[in-house]
């Protein structure tokens, strides 16, 4: 017979008195599944309570009290598992288990708390417990318990259905089911390990690590699709200002165009709504036939002219501005040449 010390077997918890302080375990025995061991083998666990082991861990826990030790804590979580107690700070006892009897089909064990509602918060239970594990064949192995090392107040239960049960342990600490487990909790679990696509014999931490593993991408997912709409946003913002800026360029170019044909002739006043019109529609084509029309030759038109006076052409003068200036947009150069000549109106 092999020894192995495996840990945590979840259990009912009485709590009908929160101040009663008794603990009651009833016997019975319960799977806890497939185990990777440290020598590399994987077994499968079940874990009993019997008459016999309750009437071993009574005996135990008594004498310890006898003999002036404080009997057998009671923690909030379980500071005291070298592979869980890293989520436990807080390593002092809330309480100590002063007796165990056998009566029932039950261990019961009377608690002594330290703190006032000390269980107050926790719905589960989870005690950490040792015992001799003998080969059943086949792969199986049943560990039979019989010493009580200390009990956790828990949150986090191996089997939902079981107030106050075990919490899930690690690699080497092996945890179970109250005797009424049902077939559905071991496919949940199979299921859950199958979705994250680990092997069968994944530990309970292999899983939490899968799990927090995913929670972890899905965060990055969440930051970067985050990024991703800002940078998007910011884009779009940029093009509309683009957008903006060049249909305001484009009006103020119209604008100068239209100013500058008014001023030479060659359109009306009245006519300049369908000129405007007509370079929104199609500014190349528009802005070519513009620049074509000739103001009518009238008399009174001859006369306006000084003798002698050359034209003033705004539209060479800006094109020549553009050459000479690289990076002008048209539109600067024209208001340039027609702040130059306020003479042609």
């Amino acid at each position: 017979m092999k020894n192995l010390r495996l840990y945590a077997l979840a259990n009912e918890l009485n709590l009908e008195d929160p101040k009663s302080g008794t603990i009651r375990i009833p016997f019975g025995r319960w799977d806890f599944g497939a185990k990777k061991l440290g020598d590399g083998r994987t077994v499968f666990f079940v874990q009993e309570l019997s008459a016999v082991g309750a009437e071993k861990m009574a005996a135990k826990v008594n004498a310890s009290v006898a003999a002036g030790e404080k009997g057998v804590p009671v923690y909030w979580g379980h500071p005291d598992v070298p592979e869980l107690a890293h989520k436990y700070p807080d390593k002092r006892a809330k309480g100590w288990i002063k007796a165990a009897a056998v009566e029932g089909g039950a261990l019961v064990l009377s608690v002594e708390w330290l703190e006032e509602r000390a269980t107050d918060g926790f719905g589960w239970f989870s005690p950490y417990w040792v015992g001799p594990a003998r080969d059943l064949g086949g792969g199986k192995w049943l560990k039979e318990i019989e010493e009580l090392i200390s009990v956790a107040l828990v949150n986090i239960p191996n089997i939902q259905e079981f107030r106050l049960a075990n919490e899930s342990q690690g690699d080497g600490n092996e945890s179970g089911a109250d005797a009424g487990e049902s077939e559905k909790n071991t496919m949940d679990r199979e299921k859950v390990i199958q979705a994250l696509g680990l092997p069968e014999t994944a530990s309970d931490e292999d899983i939490f690590a899968a799990i927090e593993k995913l929670k972890a991408a899905a965060a990055d997912a969440a930051t970067k699709q985050e990024a991703a709409e800002a940078e998007k946003a910011q884009a779009e913002k940029a093009r509309g200002e683009a957008e903006e800026a060049l249909a305001n360029e484009r009006a103020a170019r119209r604008g100068l165009l239209l100013d500058q044909a008014i001023a030479e002739g060659r359109i009306s006043v009245a006519g300049r709504a369908a000129w405007e019109k007509r370079l929104v529609e199609d500014f190349a084509a528009g802005s070519v036939a513009l620049a074509n029309e000739r103001p009518p030759k009238t008399e009174s038109a001859v006369k306006e002219t000084p003798a002698g006076r050359a034209a003033v052409n705004l539209v060479a003068l800006a094109n020549e501005k553009m050459r000479k200036n690289p990076g002008m947009t048209y539109t600067a150069a024209f208001a340039e040449a027609m702040r130059e000549h306020p003479e042609v109106k």
